[in-house]
C-alpha cells in the first residue's frame, strides 16, 4: 500500500501489506493545539498544520478507504475526516469508537494515587506496581484488540480507527515490547500507529519496521 506520512516507519510498514487483505490502522490523532491552561484536553482542534497533515495522507492513499471509526474527541473524528476528503470520499460516515483502557488506567494513577502520565506507561512496560497498582499491560491491552477487531472489514480496503496517543504506546508496548521514558521519550509521535491485517485470533501486527505474528492473544 502507497502512503505519505511523516513517519518513515509507517511508509515502510504500508508497503508491506498485502493487496487484497483487509487492513486496519490504529493511528493517532493529528497535530492539535497546545495544551490547556486549564487541563482539560477534551477540547483541543487539530491545527491547520494537522488538517494538511491527514489531507496529505489521505491523498497519498492507493486503495479505497472502508470503514472510519473515531474516539468522540473531536480531533480523533477531524484526523479521520480529513483522512477521507483527502482520498476523495465525500460526506464520510464516522463511528464513534471510544476505547477507555490505557489512558483511563493513566488518570486514575494520576488522580488518586499522584503518579505522572508517563510514569504510569513507565511502569506499566515493566511491571512497577508502585506506579500502576496492579494494572497489567494485557489487561489494558486486550480491550483495545477486542475493539480494532469488533468490525471484519472488507477484503482489499483500508480501515481507520483514530484514537490517542496513549492507546498507541498501550498496544506497541504490549505487541512489540516498546519502551517509553519515565518523561515521555520514545513517544508515539502525531498520526502515528499500527497496521493490522487477519482476524481477532490470528493477526499480523505492523509496527516501526517490525511484523509479528500473534495466534489466540
Amino acid at each position: 500500500m502507497r502512503l505519505n506520512h511523516p513517519c518513515e516507519e509507517m511508509v515502510r510498514d504500508a508497503a508491506k501489506l498485502p493487496a487484497d487483505a483487509n487492513i486496519k490502522l490504529f493511528m493517532r490523532h493529528a497535530i492539535r493545539y497546545d495544551n490547556p491552561v486549564n487541563g482539560d484536553y477534551s477540547s483541543l482542534l487539530l491545527t491547520p498544520e494537522g488538517i494538511r497533515m491527514a489531507q496529505d495522507i489521505g491523498r497519498s492513499l492507493d486503495r479505497p478507504v472502508g470503514g472510519l471509526y473515531a474516539s468522540t474527541v473531536e480531533r480523533c473524528r477531524q484526523t479521520v475526516r480529513e483522512i477521507a476528503a483527502g482520498a476523495g470520499t465525500k460526506a464520510p460516515e464516522i463511528v464513534s469508537k471510544e476505547v477507555y483502557s490505557g489512558s483511563a488506567g493513566a488518570y486514575k494513577a494520576r488522580d488518586e494515587h499522584g503518579v505522572g502520565w508517563f510514569e504510569y506507561f513507565y511502569g506499566l512496560q515493566r511491571s512497577i506496581d508502585e506506579y500502576t497498582w496492579g494494572a497489567t499491560l494485557y489487561g489494558e491491552a486486550k480491550p483495545i484488540v477486542d475493539a480494532i477487531f469488533a468490525e471484519p472489514g472488507e477484503g482489499g480496503k483500508l480501515d481507520i480507527i483514530c484514537s490517542h496517543d496513549s492507546h498507541v504506546v498501550v498496544l506497541a508496548s504490549a505487541l512489540f515490547g516498546l519502551k517509553t521514558g519515565i518523561h515521555g521519550e520514545n513517544w508515539c509521535r502525531y498520526t502515528e500507529g499500527l497496521f493490522f491485517t487477519g482476524t481477532r485470533d490470528d493477526f499480523t501486527a505492523y509496527w516501526r519496521g517490525e511484523e509479528k505474528r500473534f495466534r489466540n492473544w
